[in-house]
């Protein structure tokens, strides 16, 4: 494939022999198959170097480049069928849908303002597929519009009455490219949008110039076609230099988020377009004004409810990483105190006790040191799945912090929560894991304690703590109460069924 460089120099070269045709050949009746054939070429040119842009970027860059490929493929069927006419000038069809392509060839550009520059990974999804059925819409409202039931004076072409709403469309869009950038607070958004708009409000202006200034009446072959061949070599610019031009630096420290209504403000163009252009088609084809308003409003309402349910599971999901821990999915440290407090409360309010277990992992960092952290990630796993096992359904568990566990007992004495700490010391203690090919044993020491007034939190997690320690320097592997005697290390083992993890 041409390089860069070499797609400008050809460009260039085209651009130069246009000058010459128009300038020699202008009331030749060749001048306008020449000036067409010439305009093919840089289309051409256009959608390479729009494709090979999107095949440098990443993100939203590469998602606008295809957007932008499209909308040149677009132009060059126009362009094509343009051609065409010129060989063989009576085909009416053929200049009905030239011009109508030639009308609204920046039709897939508009719907790059639906990108996220956050959140584009370069490829649609089912929101941007609801976006190009609207865009389909907006494209036939158009034709209806602006096309099948005006008067026009030639066929195929504007009609007078038309053409002031035809550039107020056009200067939304532009006028959308730059808001957007303005807006924006990726680097690669702002660059982006902000060219294309530059070029899109130029383009317009030219347009502008063919049907109000001193391009009216014209004929292809003419002087104002080396404008037309101006506005395909600044796109071919812009794509052609947008890797060293266009490529995002580094920002120092964290990036700042783009405001989510910004960006959702511009979903409603494409149905507010549709909207206006239904309430002119209705004074003359209802039951077409109200079919596509109606699918219009179909799109709109899958939208919303798609962007619902996203909602909806991310508000789930960032619940639930707000209160519990992401390596064991148990409570994490700050709810576990918050079901203590809670159920400490409910306990002094009903005249009951809650018990407490603090349980650390024996020797945990030799797990680490012999085997790796992410073999003590699943060792970690593996016991807060034991636990949430052996405990009731209405008890608590949650991660204290590295290795240590708290377990939250309610309507539970020293007795019930002594029981409760052996039955989970054996049931970790005889679970076998089996880690690179080889057993890997995992104890528990656990201290035990008891309360019943909400102000005693604290003393009773300071009991279970020193109970805790007390358990570790007697040997490990034991239950220790903040008072009263210690579990034997092998007491009640015999009980519990042993189970096995393989890693």
């Amino acid at each position: 494939m041409l390089r860069e460089r070499h797609v400008l120099m050809v460009a260039a070269v085209l651009l130069l022999a246009h000058v010459c045709v128009v300038t020699f050949f202008g009331n030749a009746a060749s001048a306008a198959l020449l000036s067409d054939l010439l305009q093919l070429g840089l289309g051409v040119l256009v959608l390479v170097a729009c494709f090979r842009a999107s095949v440098r970027s990443e993100g939203l860059a590469r998602s606008v480049w295809r957007l932008a490929s499209v909308a040149y493929a677009l132009w060059l069927v126009a362009q094509g069928l343009g051609v065409f006419i010129d060989l063989f000038p009576g085909s009416v069809a053929a200049l009905w849908i030239s011009n109508l392509l030639f009308c609204f060839w920046f039709a897939p550009l508009a719907m790059a303002m639906f990108l996220d520059p956050e959140h584009e990974v370069g490829r649609l999804d089912s929101l941007v597929a609801l976006d190009f059925v609207q865009g389909t819409l907006v494209c036939i409202a158009a034709y209806l519009y602006f096309f099948y039931l005006p008067k026009a004076e030639a066929p195929g072409e504007l009609a007078h009455s038309v053409w002031a709403p035809y550039f107020v469309g056009y200067g939304f869009v532009a006028g959308a490219y730059l808001l957007r950038a303005s807006l924006s607070r990726s680097r690669t958004a702002q660059q982006l949008f902000g060219r294309l708009g530059l070029f899109l409000a130029l383009s317009g202006c030219v347009d502008a110039l063919f049907y109000y200034g001193p391009g009216r009446g014209l004929k292809t072959g003419a002087w104002f076609d080396i404008l037309w061949s101006a506005m395909l070599v600044v796109p071919l610019v812009i794509a052609s230099t947008w890797k060293s031009a266009g490529a995002p630096a580094l920002e120092e420290g964290t990036p700042r988020r783009e405001k989510k209504l910004h960006s959702e403000l511009f979903h409603l163009f494409y149905p507010l377009l549709v909207l206006f252009m239904s309430l002119r088609i209705a004074r003359e084809r209802l039951g077409l004004a109200a079919g596509v308003v109606f699918f219009s409003f179909m799109c709109s309402s899958a939208r919303l409810l798609v962007t619902q349910t996203r909602l909806i599971r991310t508000q789930e999901a960032l619940r639930r990483e707000a209160s519990h821990d992401s390596l064991t999915s148990l409570w994490n440290h700050k709810v576990i105190l918050e079901i203590l407090n809670r159920e400490l409360i409910r306990a002094e309010r009903h005249g009951q006790s809650v018990g407490v277990i603090m349980a650390d992992v024996d020797d945990f960092k030799k797990v680490n040191d012999s085997r790796g952290h992410a073999a003590g990630d699943v060792v970690l796993r593996i016991i807060a799945s034991e636990m949430a096992a052996v405990v009731r359904p209405y008890d608590s568990v949650g991660r204290y912090g590295g290795e240590e566990f708290l377990i939250v007992a309610p309507d539970c004495g020293p007795a019930e929560i002594w029981e409760l700490a052996e039955r989970i010391r054996c049931s970790v203690a005889n679970s076998s894991i089996v880690a690179g090919g080889s057993s890997l044993n995992v104890t528990l020491s656990l201290g035990v304690a008891t309360g019943r007034l909400a102000a005693d939190s604290e003393k009773l997690l300071a009991g279970a703590d020193s109970a805790l320690y007390l358990a570790k320097n007697g040997g490990r592997n034991r239950v220790e109460p903040s008072a009263g005697r210690a579990a034997s290390a092998g007491s009640g083992s015999s009980s519990a069924a042993q189970s096995s993890f393989w890693l």
